[in-house]
């Protein structure tokens, strides 16, 4: 296998390795034991081994070959089948070849078709450059060695979850990235909006009046095992998921004044993050988790700010007289995008995670707003007025190719993509 000493664009790979599930064919990859016998003798010193299971099984080559190389493959990729929990740093070096992300970067490319991408990892994350890298490809492994991982489930097929009043009232529905397959989840008299997917996609959090207020609840992502998470006379709204599953952020105004606040995801260990007297709301993870992209009107009007998980160091990433909100962390944690009036309607921006290089990326007289990252980071989903009601569109990262999914008199709001 030629050496090519690459690095890849992940959000290019995470499109690649989401439509790989959709393919028989490259999910099993390699589809035979001559192909994983390549990349597994070259590492392991096996060479020239060649038609030893035919010659010794027969018709039954073919099973006996991969059952062998099952535990082979777990072994050179064990840092990729390792508990979330642990760190690759963590795995001996003969179980985490490939050793750094380079050697794992030209398996991946070699069988994904992504040739002679240069070092993005380096320019991106400097430092972290290596476990940025690690991380991506950790999910490309688990993809086309999924059939080498006992009891792995590869994640769900991308769906857009979304609030429509469809049946008369606000429900949560879901929808294919190309709108088809509209299914309703919730089913009742009372406004359920804001869904949010859980990270791994098998579950969504969302706003629900049922009880007589708004609270948070979550459900499995086919609307069934309904729990409610918060239980008080206040108004608790926009849970956003932390990327490792474990918390809940949230705005409330339990306190008198709409705050942010972070919950265990089973309703528990309820901790405020801010606290002033004025308005904030809209919480962001950024894809590390460290941080949270929110609304806050603390300087007069409302703009964009960051502050650590803890609710600590709060950065101003907006700062003009409109009305700037909706902040979404990209994939990459390299961009935010949000919605601003500063053009003097509401449109869709995007701006570095610092604050700099602000791109409008859409242009009318007609109000957009909520936009939501496709997990490859390459579209946006967003809501727009432009056929004279609220529907979810989609485009692509830079306001190009702008598609239309919803086609309702109705109002269709907060697309979110697993």
């Amino acid at each position: 296998m030629i050496r090519r000493r690459t690095l890849v664009i992940g959000a290019f790979l995470a499109a690649l390795t989401a439509a790989a599930l959709a393919s028989p064919v490259f999910a099993q990859w390699p589809t035979t034991c001559v192909d994983l016998n390549d990349i597994v003798e070259t590492h392991l010193g096996n060479h020239n081994n060649v038609g030893i299971y035919q010659r010794v099984f027969g018709d039954q080559a073919e099973q006996a070959c991969q059952n062998d190389h099952r535990q082979d493959v777990q072994g050179v990729f064990a840092w990729a089948f390792a508990d979330e929990s642990r760190t690759t740093d963590a795995d001996t070096p003969d179980l985490a070849w490939p050793t750094t992300c380079v050697e794992l970067n030209d398996i991946v490319e070699n069988h994904l078709g992504n040739r002679h991408n240069v070092a993005i990892y380096q320019r991106a994350f400097g430092d972290q450059a290596e476990p940025a890298c690690r991380n991506d490809h950790r999910n490309d492994v688990r993809a086309v060695f999924a059939w080498a991982i006992p009891g792995y489930t590869p994640p769900p097929p991308p769906r857009l979850v979304f609030a429509s009043d469809l049946d008369g009232d606000l429900e949560i529905f879901v929808m294919n990235p190309d709108g088809t397959g509209v299914t309703q989840l919730t089913h009742n008299d009372a406004k359920d909006t804001t869904p949010a997917w859980s990270p791994d996609g098998r579950r969504i959090a969302f706003l629900s009046e049922r009880d007589g207020d708004a609270e948070i609840y979550v459900m499995n992502a086919d609307g069934t095992d309904v729990i409610q998470l918060t239980h008080n006379a206040s108004e608790d709204a926009f849970p956003a998921w932390s990327p490792d599953g474990r918390y809940l952020a949230f705005r409330s105004d339990r306190d008198g004044d709409r705050e942010i606040y972070r919950m265990n995801v089973d309703g528990s260990s309820v901790v405020q993050l801010t606290n002033n007297a004025v308005a904030e709301g809209w919480p962001a993870w950024s894809p590390d988790g460290r941080r949270l992209a929110f609304l806050s009107e603390r300087d007069g009007d409302r703009e964009i700010f960051s502050m650590g998980a803890d609710g600590s160091d709060v950065v101003q990433l907006t700062n003009n007289d409109a009305q700037d909100a909706s902040p979404a962390w990209s994939p990459d944690g390299r961009r935010i995008a949000f919605v601003s009036h500063r053009d003097s309607d509401f449109e869709i921006f995007l701006m570095n995670a610092d604050g700099s290089n602000v791109v409008q990326l859409t242009h009318n007289s007609i109000l957009d707003w909520d936009p939501a990252w496709s997990p490859d980071g390459r579209r946006l989903a967003f809501i727009s007025w432009r056929d004279g009601d609220f529907e979810v569109f989609v485009m692509n990262a830079d306001g190009s190719n702008i598609v239309q999914l919803t086609h309702n008199s109705v109002f269709d709001r907060f697309p979110d993509w697993r």
